[in-house]
């Protein structure tokens, strides 16, 4: 079950530009194209025109990976959910398309998710010779004094979970009922998976301050980081899951869990 055949990269563009392009052509130049089974850009209805025009250059773009386009239905970050969506490759990646990560680890994350498809593999910038570059020394504090807590709740011995740049099953992705619109939807990656119990191996990446665009991010939705993370800590683990999904079936049929 959930062996590797492929992975979906997915990165969504709102005002990035060069470093959209860049993100893709690194993507490309870091992977074995055999294991890309395409590029999933979903863009925001609010995408400037100038970050449109890279969207349409890329999907026009000679190239024997698939890179799908298209604009996205729901709002906001909550639109990765478009992508997860229309995947086709047998496991899932998001990708921040501001360069905000050594795109390096993508290559030993696929490695690891063929080894193991079903383990996911998730990159952790809290691993022994990581670097967070450009991060106040207030935020790097707050980050770890975050991950300390998570990793209390959780029992787990993550050292990153709020970084859901990962390779995780598509079946699992696409059976997950996430509930957030905004920035908090990218725990739910994380702690859902590991919440019914899926292994995670970690890659060590470092952490970059964007280099274009705009954040969306807010005080007011990392700390709603914490009351996402709670209410999945001591959520059933049946409603996790869509019940009509197939893995919701297989996992628990009519068990009340």
């Amino acid at each position: 079950m959930n062996e590797f055949h492929g992975v979906s990269v997915m990165m969504g563009a709102v005002t990035e530009t060069d470093s959209l392009r860049e993100t893709v052509l690194r993507v490309l130049d870091v992977c074995d194209h055999r294991d890309l089974t395409e590029i999933i850009i979903g863009y925001s209805q609010h995408v400037t025109t100038e970050s449109l025009a890279v969207v349409k250059e890329l999907a026009a773009m000679e190239c024997d990976v698939p890179i799908v386009t298209f604009m996205q239905k729901r709002r906001g970050i909550s639109g990765l959910v478009d992508m997860i969506d229309v995947a086709r490759g047998s496991h899932c990646l998001l990708v921040a398309s501001d360069l905000a990560q050594d795109l390096s680890s993508i290559a030993l994350m696929i490695e690891s998710a063929k080894k193991d498809g079903s383990v996911i593999a998730s990159s952790s910038r809290w691993m022994k010779g990581c670097s967070f570059y450009g991060y106040g020394k207030a935020k790097k504090l707050l980050n770890f004094a975050g991950q300390l807590f998570l990793r209390l709740l959780f029992g787990s011995r993550l050292t990153d979970f709020t970084n859901p740049v990962q390779i995780a099953p598509t079946e699992l992705y696409q059976a997950i009922a996430f509930e957030n619109e905004g920035f908090p939807i990218l725990i739910e990656m994380v702690l859902k998976p590991l919440r019914l119990g899926y292994r995670f191996k970690e890659i060590p990446t470092n952490c970059y301050p964007r280099t274009q665009g705009k954040s969306n991010n807010s005080f007011r939705q990392t700390a709603a980081y914490f009351t996402t993370a709670l209410h999945i800590r001591f959520m059933r683990k049946k409603d996790i899951l869509k019940p009509d999904s197939a893995l919701y079936r297989r996992m628990f049929g009519d068990k009340q869990i």
